[in-house]
Formats: structure tokens, sequence, C-alpha cells
């Protein structure tokens, strides 16, 4: 067998830059799947977090139209009983002070109060009418 001279000036060096190479390739290539593992746990984590406020945000939208519909509810059902005391005392005006009293100045604007509020429950169209003056 014939021996291979080597050139240890040469060989050593050669030697610390493939070791250096495998070392870096490893750590370049070799924690790949690990950093795409821990990118896409991070991905998933953002993802349900943006469900969640999405969430959040639609209940917090439906109790928002929920409250301003019953505030509009109570404040037609406010006017509706103004109304009933306006037209209570607009009558009781009349007919306890028949000869100071023809109708009561000023009103409260009846032509812009809910129709249902001309007349009350039990009375006719033409006796409502004469209850608002």
């Amino acid at each position: 067998m014939s021996e291979i001279p080597v050139n240890l000036d040469v060989a050593i060096p050669l030697l610390v830059l493939a070791v250096l190479a495998s070392y870096l390739v490893g750590r370049r290539f070799g924690t790949g799947p690990a950093r795409l593992r821990e990118l896409q746990s991070t991905l998933d984590a953002a993802l349900e977090e943006r469900e969640d406020l999405r969430r959040e945000n639609e209940d917090y939208k439906k109790r928002v139209a929920e409250h301003f519909t019953e505030t509009s509810h109570r404040l037609h059902d406010l006017t509706l009983q103004y109304r009933a005391v306006y037209d209570h005392l607009a009558k009781g005006a009349g007919e306890l002070c028949p000869g100071e009293f023809e109708k009561l100045e000023g009103g409260l604007g009846l032509d812009a109060l809910p129709n249902e509020s001309l007349t009350e429950p039990g009375e006719d169209e033409a006796e409502g009418d004469d209850a608002s003056i």
C-alpha cells in the first residue's frame, strides 16, 4: 500500500473549516422545524386572540343596540304618559274653570306626539279629539 502524503498545514485549517461549516449549516437548517413550530404556535395564539376580540366587539355592539332600543321604548312610553297628564289637566281646566280657560295655551306640540296617544283605551276618536283641547 502506498501512503498518501498529508500536509498538516493545509489539512488542519480545512478540518476546522469543515467543522465550522457543518456547525453553521446545522444551526441554520437544523432548528428550522423547531422555529417553524414556534412561529406557528405564535400565529395560532394571535388568531385565537383576534377571534376572541371580534366576538367581544360583536357582543358589545349587540348590548349597545339593545340599550338604545330599550331607551327608545322608555322615552316613547314617557311621552305617552306626559300626553295623558296634559290631557287630564286640559280636561280638568275645561270642566272646573269653564269661564277662565277655553283651552290650555302653549300646548305640547300635539302634532309631534305619537298617534296612539291621541285616544285613551276605551275612548272613541271624537272623544279623544275633544280631550286634547
